[in-house]
């Protein structure tokens, strides 16, 4: 009776260090995993002398990623604080006017672009390929990142340079909860 108590024992044993070691792997991001709405948690930049505000969008950003199934994404970026500027009835004839200042403002401000997206399973990579872009020289631009989804947070991270001159950009997304409005 003692053994069978014994052999019982152990083989919770291994059932939970096989769980603990299960938990401990890390899961591998799918391409299921990336579809849907995102919006900005943060944007991190480490560079050769520590944390820095992000060169191009600054701090205190928001921004709203969306993948679709069939390979489309679109992402928005602004960041705060941005001037304050009425919607035009039409739109200016001629560049300039009174308005400039703050249109140049509007503009660096604010980013976006479209276009289609693949994933690479082997490499977690998720590379987009622009069709349309705020800037136009961006069109049929490419921007391969890092992608990790851990529950409802996704995280790309680039890296560029090397050592000692190495940035590593980190953005935080959070999945977009659904509205009452998009459930019905």
């Amino acid at each position: 009776m003692r053994l069978v108590e014994l052999r019982r024992a152990a083989a919770v044993l291994m059932g939970v260090a096989a769980l603990a070691a299960m938990a401990a792997e890390p899961r591998h991001t799918t391409r299921n995993d990336l579809v849907g709405a995102w919006h900005l948690v943060r944007i991190d930049v480490q560079g050769p002398t520590g944390s820095e505000v992000d060169p191009f969008y600054g701090s205190s950003s928001e921004g709203l990623l969306i993948y679709d199934r069939d390979g489309w994404f679109s992402v928005q970026i602004m960041s705060a604080p941005r001037p304050a500027l009425e919607v035009p009835g039409a739109r200016p004839a001629a560049p300039g006017g009174p308005e400039a200042a703050a249109k140049e403002g509007a503009l660096d401000s604010y980013y976006a672009y479209y276009g289609t997206w693949t994933f690479d399973a082997a490499t977690s990579t998720v590379t987009h390929r622009a069709t349309g872009a705020l800037y136009p020289s961006e069109s049929r631009a490419s921007y391969t990142q890092q992608v990790r989804v851990d529950g409802n947070r996704m995280t790309f991270t680039r890296s560029s340079g090397t050592a000692p001159h190495r940035i590593v950009q980190t953005k935080t997304w959070e999945r977009v909860r659904p509205t009452a409005a998009s459930k019905s």
